[in-house]
């Protein structure tokens, strides 16, 4: 059955919920992918979602799927699931997008969009480097904050494709944009929003801190100066990242998503797997690759892996990272 008309939205967490709403108020026809869990909940008693407009959450009957009705077929796709989950969701998605569907990645994280392009298809891969801040709490997905949304074609070559994403998300209040140099330097946005999130990230979900908070100790700002270094360090044989662009573009989102919880520190809270190896992971791998020492964020690593599976008492973890001050 063919849904060219519809937008299928892979992944109901926090960000997935938010651009759900926005397009579902809109009047965007629209069928959503999400786990087992999250299924059963939203079939039974709907999706409360408070944008920053509203004054209540708002409920949002949804069309959910664990697995997608057979021979569905569709020609949009927003991708908003962990990183770590795109391999099986592009090897599921073989059956149910067209050969020349659109993918839209909303996802933090480098080297995300492999799985997709890997595949024997002619989709159209798009990324999303957004700083929308959310929670999903146990009852309602609230917005936080609504940062720039850049918009970067990975493996076509029809501007006019990008441009209908970029319609779509203003056309639901995002502030979307098209990077003047789109066609000759997307990799630097998309590799300054990677340094950002594996600065904010791990400070935060180790320090319990909301966003803003951490702007506000001289120690933890003295440690992201460290941590950019030490990236762009990684990154030089690579691309040239401005410091100042980097330092800034944390210090901007930090403030515009303020209040809001860093998605990893959600992600610890509830007990579930970080994106952890698809920031810092992703540098380490490449200062390996580059023979480039990279001490501060292999610490941030482990430490973020010990959180994650509990392997030592938190205390130790929290010594570990204090060693870095």
């Amino acid at each position: 059955m063919s849904r060219k008309n519809t937008i299928l939205i892979a992944g109901l967490g926090a960000i997935g919920s938010i651009l759900f709403s926005r397009l579902e108020r809109k009047n965007a026809t629209l069928v959503c992918l999400t786990s087992k869990r999250g299924t059963k909940d939203i079939s039974t008693r709907g999706l409360f979602v408070q944008l920053i407009s509203d004054e209540a959450p708002k409920l949002h009957k949804a069309e959910v799927y664990e697995f997608l009705p057979e021979k569905s077929k569709f020609k949009q796709c927003i991708v908003a699931t962990k990183a770590y989950n795109n391999q099986v969701l592009a090897d599921y998605l073989v059956d149910y997008m067209d050969d020349d569907s659109s993918i839209l990645l909303f996802q933090n994280g480098i080297d995300v969009e492999k799985p997709f392009t890997e595949k024997e298809k002619d989709w159209k891969i798009t990324r999303a480097v957004s700083s929308i801040g959310a929670f999903r709490g146990e009852e309602c997905v609230t917005e936080i904050a609504i940062g720039e949304t850049k918009l970067g074609v990975i493996n076509y070559t029809d501007v006019k494709e990008i441009e209908k994403w970029k319609t779509l998300l203003l056309s639901i209040g995002l502030e979307a944009l098209i990077p003047e140099d789109l066609n000759n330097n997307f990799a630097y946005h998309y590799y300054l929003k990677a340094i950002v999130n594996s600065t904010i990230n791990p400070i935060g979900s180790i320090t319990k801190l909301k966003n803003g908070d951490i702007l506000k100790d001289k120690q933890l700002l003295d440690l992201i100066e460290r941590i950019v270094d030490e990236l762009i360090a990684i990154l030089a044989n690579m691309m040239t990242i401005s410091r100042s662009d980097a330092l800034e573009t944390i210090n901007k989102i930090a403030r515009t998503t303020s209040d809001n919880k860093c998605s990893m520190l959600q992600d610890l809270e509830k007990g579930v797997q970080t994106e952890i190896d698809y920031l810092n992971g992703k540098f380490l791998e490449i200062s390996k690759r580059e023979n480039v020492e990279a001490p501060i964020n292999s610490k941030l690593v482990s430490i973020i892996k010990t959180l994650s599976d509990r392997s030592e008492p938190e205390e130790l973890a929290i010594l570990e990272f204090k060693s870095l001050l």
